[in-house]
C-alpha cells in the first residue's frame, strides 16, 4: 500500500469527491477520501422509511454529455431506468405545465390573461436586456413581468431567501425557455404534438433511487479507500501548502494533494492557520441553503404522473414535491406510494427547527389543501433535513468567490471542486465531467513530478 503522503486525499464522499476518486483511480493515481457521515452520496443519497425509498431531493440524470452518460451506464447496467414525465406548477386551483407553454396557459387562464401576458412579454423583449444583470431581469425579459410575478419570482424568494433582483441569472440553470409567438400560433394549430416539445421531461433514474450512483462510485473506487465516520477537524497549512489534515480532532494524515468537495466557507474556517481578516469578511458574505425534505406515506398505487410538481404561491413553504414511484415503481410498494416534499430554509428558521410530527402534518395538510390527497390517505411521513444544499448565487458571488479563489491559488497542492468547495449550481454530469478532468489534470501533474524526479 502507498503511504498516505503520495495520496490524493479528497475532503468528502459526495457526488464530486466519488466522481474525482472514480477518475482518479482509473488514471492510476492513488485516494483516500474522508466523509464525515456513515455513508458516502453526500447530498445525493436514497433514504429508507419502511418500505419507501425516497432521494434527497428530485434527482435525475439528464443526458447533457454522452461521455459521462455512458459512465453512469457502464456503473449501473441495467438498473439504470429510462423516463419521460412531464413537470407542473400548482397555482391556486390551476395546473401549469412547466416550462411555460402558451396553448397551456391560455387553457388555464383564459383570452384576457394571455392577451395581457403576451402585451408584456412583447413590452419586455423591446425594452429588456438580452443579456440580463439578475435572475429578475432575466425571468422578466424571458416570460414577461406578468407571468415571472406569478410563477416564476415568488418561487425563487422561496428557494433562494433572496428577492430575484439580488440573484444571479446563473441560479436558473438551462430551464428558461421564451414563449415566442410561433411557438403559440402552432400550439393552437398542433395542440399537445407541438406541447410535448417543450418539456424538459425525459432523464434516466436509477431503479432502486439515485443513490445507487454515489455507491457504484464507491464500490468502483474500492471501498477500503474511503474512511466514514471521518469528519476533517483542522487543516493545517503553510504559506504555499497544505501540510496535513486532522481527522476527528485525533490523527493527523500528511497531505500530498488535496481536493476539497467541502462548502467552501467551512474549508477556510478549518485552516490553521486562518486565512488573512480580509478573506474571511468576504467569505462571510456567501451562504448555503438548507432544504428539509418532509416525505408523506399514501395509501393509494398512485397520485400524479409528474416528474416534479412545483409551487409557485408565496403562502406555502414548500417549493417543489415529486413522487419517487414516478420515477421507479421499485421505490414504493405497489399498492402505496410517497409524496416527497421540499422546503428550503436557513438554519434559523423556525421551520427548521420545527418538530418532525408538526412538519409532517403541515405538508399532509397542503396537499389536501391543492387536492392532491385525502388526509385519511396518509399513512405515514418522516423528515430529513440536508445542511448546505444549495450555494446560494447573488449578483456579487462571480467576484467574492473570485477573491477568494485568488487568495487560495497560493496553496499550491489544493484544488476545489462540487456545488459546495466551487460554490456553484451544477448537476450531476457537471460534477462527473469536472471530476474527470481534475483528476486528469492530476495524472498529468504526477506523471512530469515523477519524470522530473527520475532525471534529477
Amino acid at each position: 500500500m502507498n503511504s498516505g503522503l503520495s495520496r490524493h486525499l479528497i475532503l468528502g464522499a459526495g457526488p464530486a469527491g466519488l466522481a474525482t476518486g472514480f477518475f482518479a483511480t482509473r488514471s492510476g493515481l492513488p485516494v483516500r477520501l474522508f466523509e464525515a457521515a456513515d455513508r458516502v452520496g453526500g447530498n445525493a443519497i436514497t433514504h429508507q422509511h419502511g418500505a419507501f425509498r425516497f432521494d434527497s431531493g428530485a434527482h435525475r440524470f439528464h443526458d447533457k454529455d454522452p461521455e459521462m452518460t455512458a459512465i453512469v451506464r457502464e456503473l449501473l447496467g441495467a438498473d439504470l431506468l429510462s423516463c419521460e414525465l412531464p413537470s407542473q406548477i400548482v397555482y391556486g386551483n390551476r395546473w401549469v405545465d412547466f416550462p411555460l407553454t402558451p396553448l397551456n396557459l391560455l387553457r388555464s387562464f383564459g383570452p384576457a390573461s394571455i392577451f395581457r401576458a403576451t402585451t408584456d412579454l412583447i413590452r419586455a423583449r423591446l425594452n429588456g436586456r438580452a443579456d440580463p444583470e439578475t435572475f429578475e431581469s432575466r425571468v422578466v425579459h424571458t416570460y414577461g413581468r406578468f407571468l415571472a410575478e406569478i410563477f416564476l419570482l415568488p418561487y425563487s424568494k422561496k428557494l433562494w431567501g433572496v428577492d430575484g433582483c439580488e440573484l444571479s441569472p446563473s441560479v436558473s440553470g438551462k430551464r428558461l425557455k421564451g414563449l415566442q409567438l410561433g411557438s403559440f400560433v402552432r400550439e393552437l394549430l398542433l395542440g399537445r404534438r407541438a406541447k410535448v416539445k417543450h418539456l424538459d421531461g425525459r432523464f434516466y433514474y436509477p431503479k432502486h433511487g439515485f443513490g445507487m450512483v454515489a455507491e457504484a462510485l464507491a464500490d468502483a473506487i474500492g471501498r477500503e479507500h474511503i474512511e466514514l465516520e471521518s469528519r476533517v477537524t483542522s487543516i493545517r497549512r503553510s504559506d504555499a501548502r497544505v501540510e496535513s489534515i486532522e481527522i476527528n480532532g485525533e490523527r493527523a494524515i500528511p497531505a500530498s494533494q488535496v481536493i476539497n468537495t467541502l462548502p467552501l466557507t467551512r474549508f477556510l474556517k478549518l485552516l490553521d492557520p486562518l486565512p488573512p481578516a480580509d478573506v474571511l469578511e468576504i467569505a462571510a458574505r456567501l451562504r448555503f441553503r438548507n432544504v428539509l425534505l418532509v416525505a408523506i406515506g399514501i395509501n393509494r398505487p398512485r397520485v400524479t404522473g409528474n416528474g416534479s410538481i412545483y409551487f409557485s404561491d408565496a403562502r406555502t413553504p414548500i417549493t417543489r414535491v415529486y413522487e419517487p414511484k414516478n420515477r421507479s415503481p421499485f421505490m414504493s410498494p405497489p399498492d402505496q406510494t410517497q409524496l416527497v416534499a421540499e422546503i428550503p430554509c436557513w438554519t434559523t428558521d423556525s421551520v427548521w427547527n420545527a418538530p418532525d410530527a408538526e412538519l409532517i402534518e403541515r405538508v399532509a395538510g397542503e396537499f389536501t389543501r391543492t387536492g392532491l390527497i385525502r388526509h385519511e390517505d396518509v399513512v405515514d411521513g418522516c423528515v430529513r433535513r440536508m445542511h448546505s444544499a444549495y450555494p446560494v448565487l447573488k449578483t456579487d458571488t462571480t467576484n467574492t468567490v473570485a477573491r477568494i479563489r485568488t487568495w487560495l491559488s497560493r496553496l499550491t497542492n489544493v484544488d476545489m471542486a462540487g456545488r459546495g468547495g466551487d460554490f456553484a449550481y451544477t448537476h450531476v454530469h457537471d460534477i462527473l465531467r469536472s471530476g474527470q478532468t481534475m483528476a486528469w489534470a492530476a495524472a498529468a501533474r504526477a506523471q512530469e513530478e515523477s519524470s522530473v524526479a527520475c532525471f534529477a
